[in-house]
């Protein structure tokens, strides 16, 4: 469920695009492309199907259903309660993996190849898929937004790993992205998983993609990004006429194409070794060596080629080989001490390191091995700041924000807040069922103001609150008027002396609190 800050910065940015935007569409192929669908019937599924043809596919992506967040206690968009999704509540549910599979095939579409869009379908970075799934080494690279709500209990992004680790990725994902095609013989789609920079500047956008054909292609998703390509493809043979181990790649048509190597990348190898208790820090220093080395073997060209770093080389352990990848950007007439202390960002920014004691050791150690040890915090600035300018700009920023707010909210809100939430949220489901949509409330302490919280989370409208510290509540029958409420709640359980009095002086049905949760006296 995307509050309306969120939804307004979706609508109005890349993201919009992004969860299609890897996807290679072929010429002469019917595609049918549906987004949060609200009727995922057998026959409609089977309508999509006579529409599209012998040989057509269907692009279904949707919400899941069984998300980590819903276990969290987040609502869906179509739910005012948390975890009715996971119980297949309200009007036409959304169907588990396996359900939505089953459908599909008793509606015709033989062939299917499903993907995961990460966080989500709204703001997709990253898409994996049956054929390439994430490991437990997931929050390396990628870091979920969490959205901020009432309901929520916990922090999510923690349990990534263990989800992963036990093999619920793909039932607890947070999205699918379904290619359904009507003829099972045709060929499936080539991508496996693909890396989506929508959120960047136009210039910087792109799709990476990994495909079974064994290549990997980078293809702009912006015009004026082909000369980021070009530029990249430079790099390269200058790296490589410097002596720096980077990987192959040409220009086919309007792609970057490289070979599909099977490797980790060291930052992920670290980890990899750190979790099995296999961790050497001597390896680890003399792989920094070589970064090191082919950082100042770059340098002789007069730039600093600040991406020689962990997180873009990979390491091919029988061969004992760094291949670095990704040597987009430069700075001119710049220190090779940038390069090097963002390399030495891997230790302070990686989830396994940062949960091993004795990384600021060793981070101390190979800062003082390079000589940055005093220039560290001035040459980190420096980094930062061009590193945000030149690849991010601030496209995440609200996300980062809404993330920061969620976790701000459930550090600071007292369990008795959330006790009190859930026991109201009944009365928004009760007031639906007696038809009223236009509720006023009377009183507004704790209980009031949380109901009023229930209501509007609940997409329900309260047209007036009438209280004593407002210093309205003389005037009850005028603020009623003036507001087209057609019910009046007292936000009191045992309110039934309040609701007497009252119901002389007002022209609406009166209900108290306990009488919407079904908690009134007896």
């Amino acid at each position: 469920m995307l509050n309306d800050t969120l939804k307004q910065y979706y609508e109005n940015s890349p993201w919009k695009d992004a969860v299609f935007s890897w996807y290679p569409f072929e010429n002469g192929v019917a595609y049918e492309r549906v987004m949060d669908p609200k009727d995922l019937s057998i026959e409609t599924l089977a309508a999509y199907k006579d529409k599209l043809g012998a040989h057509g596919r269907l692009l279904l992506v949707y919400e899941n259903p069984f998300a980590l967040r819903y276990w969290a206690g987040e609502r869906a968009s179509n739910h005012a309660l948390p975890y009715d999704t996971l119980f297949g509540r309200g009007e036409r549910p959304l169907p588990s993996k396996a359900e939505l599979q089953t459908r599909l095939r008793l509606a015709g579409f033989e062939g299917q190849k499903w993907f995961y869009p990460l966080t989500d379908h709204y703001f997709t970075r990253e898409v994996y898929s049956e054929n390439y799934l994430p490991d437990e080494f997931l929050n390396q690279r990628f870091i979920p937004y969490i959205r901020d709500d009432v309901s929520l209990q916990f922090d999510e992004r923690f349990l990534y790993r263990e989800v992963i680790r036990g093999g619920a990725f793909e039932f607890m994902c947070g999205a699918y992205f379904v290619e359904a095609r009507v003829c099972q013989n045709d060929p499936p789609c080539i991508v496996d998983y693909a890396a989506v920079t929508a959120y960047r500047e136009p210039a910087k956008r792109f799709a990476t993609t990994v495909r079974g054909d064994g290549t990997v292609h980078k293809t702009p998703l912006h015009p004026d990004g082909k000369a980021g390509l070009l530029r990249t493809l430079r790099n390269h043979k200058e790296l490589a006429g410097l002596g720096v181990n980077v990987i192959t790649m040409k220009m086919e048509g309007n792609s970057l194409v490289m070979p599909r190597l099977n490797f980790p990348t060291l930052w992920d190898y670290w980890a990899e070794k750190l979790s099995d208790g296999t961790f050497d820090v001597n390896e680890m220093v003399s792989q920094f060596d070589r970064i090191r080395e082919a950082i100042m073997r770059a340098a002789k060209s007069g730039k600093c080629f600040w991406e020689l770093v962990p997180a873009n080389c990979f390491y091919d352990k029988e061969n004992d080989e760094l291949i670095f990848i990704d040597q987009e950007y430069y700075w001119e007439d710049a220190s090779p001490d940038i390069a090097l202390t963002r390399a030495l960002w891997a230790l302070l920014y990686s989830p396994a390191f940062g949960m091993d004691s004795r990384r600021d050791a060793w981070l101390e150690l190979l800062k003082a091995r390079y000589g940055l040890s005093e220039q560290f915090d001035v040459l980190s600035k420096q980094a930062d700041l061009q590193t945000r300018t030149e690849v991010f700009g601030d496209m995440t920023l609200p996300l980062e924000l809404e993330t920061e707010r969620s976790m701000e909210n459930i550090s600071r809100r007292p369990p008795e807040i959330a006790y009190r939430y859930y026991r109201l949220l009944p009365a928004a489901k009760k007031l639906r069922e007696l038809g009223f949509d236009r509720p006023a409330i009377y009183g507004f302490g704790l209980r009031g103001k949380t109901l009023f919280q229930v209501f509007n989370d609940s997409g329900i409208d309260v047209t007036a609150v009438i209280d004593k510290n407002l210093q309205n509540n003389g005037s009850l029958e005028g603020l009623l008027l003036g507001s087209s409420c057609d019910v009046l709640i007292v936000s009191n359980l045992e309110g039934e002396d309040i609701k007497k009095d009252l119901s002389g002086r007002v022209n609406v049905p009166i209900y108290t609190l306990g009488e919407l949760i079904n908690e009134q006296a007896k």
